[in-house]
């Protein structure tokens, strides 16, 4: 049995990626996935151009009184030379005429006999220059980059509209269970309601195109049929990954054809985690009790995605411990915290696993090795986030 880290290393080398491509538009884009690098197709700025309004001068001529010899608005286009001892009124966004290469702003500039006296112009003064935040060639982003607003308004000053990003992988969701009870329906006192499925949902909507299939009550044939459904690239199962009587799902799994990847995990939390195959089709059966089944969905469901999208592993966080931490088996345990100013501080309170209450209190978690039960205060140790 393997614990958490090497059953993720073993998954990268398990998982091919299959990831396809799709066009979208801007208004679409936010949120996704580049399929492809991005290169520059538009030196930015395009030309040089003025940073404020002003005028725009040859640092050379400062000491002489300039000649004015007209106007330049944003968006002329055409192209203008200035001689010795001349300058141009010359506004913010506007094209630096030929020979200048400075602007006094307009509140510095003084004037003599209709002329520009430029002494207070400072050298190589608010001239943004053709190319200096990007040139033509250069790789603008990487493949695997997740498109953000700032992204987006790029995209859109290079004159790029539509975007391969890579296709989202089809998720179906369902939880098992004779004792759950949806939400929208009313639990008497020996139910529990299906708060599992909604928290594994928000958790990957970001990430694939989810699609929630309901409660499965205890039966072998219901789990077979649902298992039949091949619109999906992973099912994800809520309850039923135990060992228990009542548990159909991995009879099912059987006699549908699915092959085991991996059946147990040495962690707390996430001990009866599994992971089948049929034909490329993964399931992933999580634990019915919440707090395990959503960090299990964190570490294993979000990861599993990246692989299909050819993307690392979930990155972890370099911090320092605020606090000493002790754990006692040899296992992968966890510690639930927040981060602030470079150091993780672990929440005292104890957890189970089925408990809520902590993914709501705390942004971050720690996974100790199994073989590592004590961690000192101002040790750099690495934290896995899992919420805003």
């Amino acid at each position: 049995m393997k614990d958490i880290f090497a059953t993720l290393e073993f998954l990268k080398e398990y998982i091919q990626p299959k990831a396809k491509f799709e066009k979208v538009n801007l208004t679409k884009a936010l949120g996704r996935i580049l399929y492809e690098d991005i290169f520059v197709l538009k030196n930015l700025p395009s030309f040089d151009n003025s940073a404020l309004d002003g005028y725009a001068l040859n640092y050379a001529d400062k000491n002489s009184l300039l000649t004015i010899k007209g106007n330049i608005l944003a968006g002329d286009k055409h192209s203008y030379v200035l001689n010795k001892n001349e300058c141009y009124k010359i506004m913010t966004g506007a094209k630096i005429p030929q020979n200048a290469n400075t602007i006094l702003m307009f509140e510095e500039a003084l004037f003599e006999n209709e002329k520009l006296n430029a002494i207070n112009a400072k050298e190589n003064n608010a001239i943004r220059l053709k190319g200096e935040e990007a040139k033509v060639g250069e790789l603008l982003f990487k493949k695997g980059q997740k498109i953000t607003p700032a992204m987006i308004a790029m995209f859109a000053a290079q004159g790029i509209y539509e975007i391969n990003v890579v296709k989202k992988a089809r998720i179906g969701i369902f939880s098992g269970g004779d004792e759950l009870v949806e939400p929208w329906d009313n639990a008497d006192e020996n139910s529990i309601y299906n708060a599992n499925a909604f928290g594994i949902y928000a958790i990957l909507q970001d990430y694939a195109d989810v699609e929630y299939l309901g409660l499965v009550k205890d039966d072998l044939s219901a789990y077979k049929k649902l298992l039949d459904n091949k619109e999906f690239d992973m099912l994800i199962s809520s309850g039923g990954a135990s060992m228990g009587e009542a548990d159909f799902i991995k009879q099912a799994l059987f006699e549908c054809g699915f092959e085991p990847i991996f059946e147990k995990v040495n962690a707390k939390l996430c001990k009866h985690v599994k992971l089948f195959n049929k034909n490329g089709v993964l399931f992933l059966a999580l634990p019915g009790n919440p707090l395990a089944s959503l960090i299990s969905t964190h570490i294993f469901a979000r990861n599993i995605l990246n692989l299909f999208y050819g993307l690392n592993l979930l990155p972890f966080l370099k911090v320092k411990l605020a606090k000493d931490l002790k754990f006692k088996g040899k296992r992968n345990d966890f510690a639930f915290g927040k981060l602030s100013q470079g150091n993780f501080t672990p929440n005292q309170n104890k957890f189970g696993s089925g408990m809520i209450k902590p993914l709501c209190e705390n942004s971050y978690i720690f996974i100790s090795k199994e073989d590592e039960l004590e961690y000192k205060k101002d040790q750099e140790v690495k934290i896995l986030q899992i919420g805003d």
